[in-house]
């Protein structure tokens, strides 16, 4: 098992704000050496907790909302089988098995009509007898217009996240300053705010970002000898109550919680661990029911997520063929 500790936790999730960040930016942060983060960022790449890294669009760039749906099927021999169904849906771009045959997708939609259409083909799924839909409560970023040069740079980006000025201003025969230019206008359009590290004070309970596009790694939370567990939190109604639910869970699992899933209709969050051991599940439900304004915890055991190309590559495939058609 490799193992990671805070400071691999806090240099993942600067990459998930920004995965051009420099060697040397990191290092000013980290308080560490340039080649000490170096070093950590192989480490994590090379045991698989660093899968790449990608561009995505923010959610008012696509006019979508995201969605977290929990699926109960009559016969859990035959989920493997549903999984593939639910995650072929043009909106559904992750699914994960529960070791109990539940199964839990997520997705995005565009508008009421979007959501409903959503509901009604999951529970039309043959073998599934129930679905509970949690539409998630996230920052929707910055919305812009995009020009061509937008367009060049994003099918740049789309091949290399992480391709050096030069290289996208020879492919997009554009000048360097304006490559830098046109970056700024896609991730900080109007201002990029970051707030804290996890601060559960916002709706996302992860981080303020007004982009219209974010450069973020991607990562796989169960690479590495480590589990990434969800854990379903119900709680005290309001915002205030969920957001001090979440400062306890920072401070009470500073390594092991790493993010949430806020629902809208219900007082609900689904929070995301990572643990070495499964037996640590158990200790982390159980003193999170005795938390202040907790009402039930339920682990959703599950194996690693599945994932789908979703609303979001049919957005770059849109993106695609506009600038293909200047």
């Amino acid at each position: 098992m490799v193992t990671m500790d805070l400071i691999d936790k806090n240099i993942m999730f600067e990459l998930l704000v920004n995965c051009r960040v420099s060697y040397q930016t990191l290092a000013k942060k980290m308080k560490l050496s340039v080649n000490g983060i170096k070093k950590r960022i192989e480490k994590l790449t090379d045991t698989g907790i660093i899968r790449g890294y990608s561009i995505r669009p923010s959610l008012a760039m696509m006019d979508a909302e995201g969605v977290l749906a929990l699926i109960t099927t009559e016969d859990p021999t035959k989920s493997e089988t549903i999984q593939d169904i639910i995650g072929n849906h043009p909106m559904i771009y992750a699914v994960s098995l529960q070791t109990d045959g539940s199964i839990i997708c997520y997705g995005f939609y565009r508008g009421s009509q979007g959501l409903d259409e959503l509901g009604t083909f999951l529970r039309q799924v043959p073998g599934v007898t129930n679905v509970e839909i949690h539409t998630i409560m996230a920052e929707r970023g910055n919305k812009c217009e995009l020009k061509q040069a937008h367009l060049k740079v994003i099918q740049c980006l789309r091949e290399d996240t992480r391709m050096r000025i030069g290289e996208i201003a020879t492919r997009s025969r554009l000048t360097p300053r304006r490559v830098r230019k046109t970056l700024k206008e896609l991730t900080t359009e109007g201002g990029s705010k970051m707030i804290g590290y996890l601060p559960g004070k916002g709706p996302s309970d992860i981080r303020t970002m007004q982009a219209c596009f974010y450069l973020r790694v991607d990562w796989d939370l169960n690479a590495g000898g480590y589990t990434a567990v969800v854990i379903r939190i119900d709680h005290d109604e309001g915002t205030e109550e969920r957001s001090n639910l979440v400062e306890w869970l920072k401070t009470q699992y500073p390594f092991a919680f790493w993010y949430a899933y806020s629902s809208a209709p219900s007082p609900t969050i689904f929070s995301v661990f990572v643990v070495e051991h499964i037996r640590e599940v158990g200790k982390i439900v159980s003193e999170t029911t005795r938390a202040p304004g907790v009402t039930s915890v339920k682990p959703l055991l599950g194996y690693p997520t599945k994932s789908y190309p979703g609303l979001r590559e049919s957005y770059f495939d849109e993106l695609r063929q506009k600038l293909e058609s200047k």
